[in-house]
């Protein structure tokens, strides 16, 4: 029983833990009408980010870590079987070792997520979750700009929630996306949407090295 005690504070230690954002090029949480007409022909694009509290990795700790990842499927994503590539920002601020284990954690754990990696860059990420509001900036290639969602102001009437976040969280918001925009050079396409929608979420995770 004392072995038990003690080992239940150095396993809740280990845990990497953090905030995150998630926006899709599809609604969410919306009515049929949208979920009919989207499931085939949008929500091929997302934005994900992964903001660092604490934990470790490799041997090396986590805690201010910044990592993004901009994905194109081949399909819709929400769906999980599509073929996708993707994207990944690391924190250009932050050490060596530190994007190293943070790039290698990101692919372990979420390799099926991304897809096939076609590159990863170091710049400046900026990653932000207040109450009710998260933003997320990476140069001048990436921006997002999300709110807690207003479902009844936010989306048509005998609106539902179609889709889970992509990762498993220990805080979840649904959330309206303001503006998205991706202007990079690595997929043959660039976007920029300003029409509000509950597209994503935003909140916290929790997980085991």
């Amino acid at each position: 029983m004392l072995l038990l005690a003690v080992a239940l504070p150095a396993q809740q230690q280990s845990l990497i833990s953090g905030d995150y954002i998630e926006d899709r090029s599809n609604r969410v949480y919306g009515c049929y009408c949208e979920w009919s007409g989207e499931r085939i022909t949008s929500g091929r694009e997302a934005m994900v980010a992964w903001g660092f509290k604490s934990g470790e990795y490799q041997g090396v700790e986590l805690a201010g870590l910044k990592v993004a990842a901009v994905i194109l499927g081949e399909g819709p994503l929400s769906f999980g079987s599509a073929p996708r590539k993707s994207i990944l920002f690391v924190d250009q601020s932050a050490s060596k070792p530190q994007q190293k284990a943070g790039e290698s954690l990101i692919r372990d754990k979420y390799g099926a997520l991304l897809g096939r990696v076609l590159g990863v860059h170091s710049m400046p990420v900026e990653f932000h979750r207040e109450a009710g509001r998260a933003t997320l900036r990476v140069a001048d290639m990436v921006n997002l700009e999300m709110r807690k969602a207003r479902p009844a102001e936010d989306a048509m009437q005998g609106a539902i929630l179609w889709y889970d976040p992509f990762i498993p969280l220990t805080e979840s918001t649904l959330a309206t996306t303001l503006n998205t925009r991706y202007s990079g050079k690595d997929f043959d396409l660039k976007w920029d949407w300003s029409d509000p929608g509950i597209n994503g979420y935003f909140g916290a995770f929790a997980m085991s090295p």
